[in-house]
C-alpha cells in the first residue's frame, strides 16, 4: 500500500462527510467516475433507489438514465435534476479535483409529493410487479419538489470544494485517530478472548460500529474438509458450510496478501447472501488457514483497510494462540484420560477382561463402533480374535487369519499400522467394502511386546460416519504401546500363576501338594485361633500299597492313586483342603470341624475306599485295597501345623499297627476304648 493511497481522499470518505450534513440525510449518495474512453462507471457505496433497489423496476433503464444525467452534468459543469425509470427524483453534481478518482456525485432515493398513480400502474403492468406493494414502497420514500431537489444539488456543489480543502483532511485525520484509539482498546479484549467465536464476536462488533458495516460473516474450518459459515453482524447465525477447496479459492493461489475483494465473484462464493460486493480477510499461518472474515457491501478506503488489517492481525495472532492452547489442553486431557485408562487396565482380573477393556477403551478413544483384538497363536502362523465389538463373539472366535494374508495378517507380518480412508480406493487394499461395515474407513494397529508382534487391534465404523484421521492413528498407537505393557504384565502374571500352581500341585493327581498344605494349615490355624473355631486334620494312607505296586506295576499304582484322589475330593466339602502328603499318603484339612464331627467323615471315606474296585486287588493280603486313617484336632491335639500333623501321623501309625483299614482318633489310647463318653477307634470288623 503506497503513501499516496494513504494520503489521498477516497470517494467514500467524501460521501461520509456529505452524509453528516442534515439536509442530505434523506438522500442516498453514490459516485460516478470515468473509465477508458470517457464511459461513466456506476460505483455504488450507497444506493440511489433506497428501499426499492431490489425491485424489478430498478433495471438497466435506470442505469441508462444515470449515465445520461452524468454526461449532461459534466458537459455543462452544473447540477442536473433527473428522473429514473421508476419516476423517482435524483440529482447529479459534477466537480473537478486532482486527487479524487471520480467526477460526479449522484443523490436520489426520493419522490415527488404527488405520486403519479397512472405511471405507477403502467410500470407495474409492463414489468409484472405487484402495484399495491410498489405503491407502499413509494409512499415510504421521502418526498420533495423538483425545486427543492435543485436547491439541494446547488448546496452540494458549493459544499464539495470546501470539503476537499483542509476541512475534509482534518475530519479524516480525526476520525482515523478515533478509530485507532478504539482498535487499541479493543485489542486487549481480543488478547483475552477464550474461543474462536469470542474473537470473531469482538472483531465483528468493532468493525461493524467503527466502519459502519451492515453485514459480516466468518468462515471457520470444522475439521472435516469444510468450513462452517456463521453470521456475526447483520446476518443469520447459521449460514451453512462451504467446501474447504472453495473457501481456499477465495484467495488466488500465489497471493500473499491476506485481504482480497470480490465483485463479480461475490454471488458465486456466497449465493445465499444478499450482497454484491465482499471484502475477505484471511487469518492464516504459513501452514493453514485459521479462518476468513467476510465483510459485505462496503468499499474500504486504503486507510480503513490498513486499520482493518491491523485489528485482523491481532485477531489472527489470538486465533493461533487459541489453537495452540486447545492443542495443549487436548493433549493434557488425552494424557489424563490415557492414564485413567491404564489404571483401569491394571485392575483387570483376568486376561479375557483385560482384552475386553483394551478393545473397548481403544474404540472409545476414536469413537469407533466396531473392532476386534487379535492375537497370534503359539505357532506364530495364525491370528484369532480374542475380543470383539459390534459382532457376535462366538462367530468372531471361529474366524482365523493367516499371518501375512488379509488386512490384519499383513499388519501382523509387517509390524506397521494401516490407516485407510476408503477401502475400495486405497491402492494398498482395493477390495469391495463388506456389507457388515457401515463406512469404508478403518485402522489396524500392531500390538508389540518389546520387538515382537503378538497381535493386531482393528477398529472401523466411526459413530459419526467420518473417516479415521492421522490424529486417531497417533492416539491409538500411543494407547497400543501402553496397552502392550499391560498385556505383557498379564502374560507374566499368568505364567507366574502357572508356575505357582505347578509348585503347589501334585502332577499325578492334580491335588495340592505338601508345600501348599503347610501354608494353608498355618492360615487356617491362625483363623481358628482368632475366631475360636475347631480344626481337624486327617491323614489317609493306602494299606499294602507297595505290595499292590509290585504286583500290578507302577501304572496301575498311579491309576489307583488318581482314583483315591477322586474319592477324597468328592467326599470333601468345598472349604476343605485335600492334598497329597507323599507317596500313597493323603491329607484332608477340615476347617470349623470338631473331632467328634470328623469321625463320621473319616469313616465314610474309609468305607468308600474299601468299596471301590481296584484291578487285581484280590491278590493283596486282605483281598482288597483299603486305607487307614489318622485323625487329630485343634485345640485338643496341638496348636501348630507340625504338632497337629505329628498327632495325626501317630494315630495313623496306630491304625496300621492295629490291623489296618480303620480310623484312629489322636489322644485316645488303646486302654480308653471302652471308657464311657469317649470316641473309640473305628475299624472294620468284617
Amino acid at each position: 500500500m503506497s503513501h499516496a493511497d494513504l494520503t489521498t481522499i477516497q470517494p467514500v470518505e467524501l460521501l461520509d462527510a456529505l452524509k453528516s450534513y442534515p439536509f442530505l440525510a434523506p438522500y442516498h449518495l453514490t459516485f460516478c467516475g470515468d473509465q477508458d474512453g470517457g464511459v461513466p462507471r456506476y460505483r455504488s457505496t450507497y444506493t440511489i433507489c433506497g428501499t426499492i433497489e431490489q425491485n424489478p423496476l430498478c433495471s438497466k433503464i435506470c442505469q441508462d438514465a444515470v449515465e445520461e444525467a452524468v454526461h449532461r452534468a459534466i458537459g455543462g459543469n452544473r447540477p442536473v435534476v433527473f428522473r429514473c425509470h421508476a419516476g423517482l427524483l435524483n440529482f447529479a453534481v459534477p466537480f473537478k479535483a486532482i486527487d479524487i478518482p471520480f467526477t460526479c456525485i449522484i443523490g436520489g432515493g426520493v419522490r415527488e409529493k404527488d405520486i403519479d398513480l397512472a405511471h405507477m400502474e403502467s410500470l407495474a403492468k409492463s414489468d409484472n410487479v405487484d402495484a399495491f406493494a410498489l405503491l407502499e414502497e413509494l409512499e415510504n420514500l421521502p418526498d420533495v419538489s423538483e425545486d427543492e431537489l435543485a436547491e439541494v444539488a446547488r448546496k452540494v456543489q458549493e459544499l464539495v470544494p470546501s470539503l476537499l480543502g483542509k476541512n475534509l483532511h482534518s475530519l479524516i485525520f480525526e476520525k482515523t485517530m478515533q478509530r485507532l484509539s478504539a482498535i487499541t482498546g479493543v485489542s486487549n479484549g481480543i488478547d483475552t478472548a477464550r474461543s474462536d467465536m469470542d474473537v470473531m464476536g469482538i472483531l465483528s462488533e468493532t468493525l461493524g460500529i467503527l466502519f459502519d458495516i451492515a453485514k459480516i460473516a466468518v468462515l471457520l474450518p470444522d475439521g472435516s474438509n469444510t468450513f462452517s459459515m456463521t453470521g456475526l453482524w447483520g446476518l443469520e447465525k447459521d449460514l451453512g458450510t462451504m467446501p474447504a477447496a472453495k473457501a481456499q479459492a477465495i484467495f488466488p493461489r500465489k497471493q500473499q496478501n491476506n485481504v482480497t475483494t470480490l465483485d463479480e465473484e461475490c454471488k458465486a462464493f456466497f449465493p445465499d447472501i444478499d450482497a454484491r460486493h465482499a471484502t475477505c480477510i484471511r487469518f492464516a499461518t504459513s501452514e493453514e488457514t485459521l479462518g476468513i472474515l467476510v465483510i459485505f457491501d462496503v468499499v474500504l478506503t486504503p486507510r480503513d483497510e490498513l486499520m482493518v488489517q491491523l485489528i485482523a492481525g491481532r485477531a489472527s495472532a489470538r486465533l493461533l494462540r487459541i489453537r495452540e492452547e486447545q492443542k495443549q489442553s487436548l493433549e493434557n486431557a488425552q494424557s489424563t484420560r490415557l492414564m485413567a485408562m491404564f489404571s483401569s487396565l491394571s485392575l483387570a482380573g483376568s486376561k479375557e477382561e483385560l482384552n475386553e477393556r483394551i478393545l473397548g477403551m481403544a474404540a472409545d478413544l476414536v469413537s469407533a463402533s466396531c473392532g476386534s483384538l487379535m492375537f497370534i497363536d503359539e505357532s506364530g502362523s495364525t491370528l484369532t480374535i480374542q475380543s470383539a465389538l459390534g459382532m457376535n463373539m462366538q462367530l468372531a472366535q471361529s474366524m482365523v487369519v493367516q499371518v501375512g494374508s488379509g488386512i490384519a495378517g499383513k499388519v501382523a507380518a509387517s509390524g506397521h499400522p494401516l490407516l485407510v480412508n476408503d477401502i475400495e480406493k486405497d491402492k494398498r487394499i482395493g477390495i469391495p467394502n463388506r456389507p457388515r461395515f457401515k463406512t469404508k474407513s478403518f485402522v489396524s494397529i500392531p500390538i508389540k511386546l518389546r520387538q515382537d508382534i503378538v497381535g493386531v487391534l482393528n477398529l472401523s465404523d466411526k459413530k459419526n460416519q467420518k473417516i479415521f484421521t492421522e490424529a486417531d492413528l497417533k492416539l491409538l498407537s500411543t494407547f497400543a504401546d501402553h496397552a502392550s505393557i499391560m498385556i505383557e504384565r498379564a502374560l507374566s502374571i499368568e505364567r507366574a500363576d502357572v508356575l505357582e500352581q505347578l509348585s503347589i500341585t501334585d502332577h499325578l493327581t492334580g491335588l495340592y501338594n505338601r508345600r501348599f498344605l503347610k501354608r494353608r494349615m498355618e492360615e487356617e490355624l491362625a483363623r481358628s485361633i482368632r475366631q475360636n473355631l475347631n480344626l481337624t486334620v486327617m491323614l489317609i494312607d493306602l494299606d499294602n500299597f507297595k505290595i499292590y505296586n509290585d504286583l500290578c506295576g507302577h501304572l496301575a499304582g498311579d491309576r489307583a492313586l488318581k482314583k483315591l484322589s477322586r474319592i477324597l475330593t468328592d467326599a470333601a466339602r468345598q472349604m476343605d483342603v485335600v492334598t497329597r502328603y507323599g507317596g500313597e499318603e493323603f491329607c484332608i484339612v477340615l476347617p470349623g470341624t470338631s473331632k467328634k464331627e470328623s469321625i463320621f467323615v473319616a469313616e465314610r471315606i474309609r468305607r468308600e475306599i474299601e468299596a471301590e474296585e481296584f484291578p487285581h486287588e484280590e491278590n493283596l493280603p486282605q483281598g482288597r485295597l483299603t486305607a487307614s486313617v489318622g485323625v487329630a484336632s485343634f485345640p485338643e491335639d496341638g496348636n501348630t501345623e507340625a504338632i497337629l500333623l505329628k498327632a495325626a501321623d501317630v494315630a495313623l501309625y496306630r491304625a496300621k499297627s492295629e490291623g489296618r483299614n480303620r480310623v484312629v482318633i489322636a489322644g485316645i489310647s488303646h486302654g480308653d476304648e471302652d471308657h464311657p463318653g469317649r470316641l473309640k477307634s473305628v475299624h472294620n470288623k468284617g
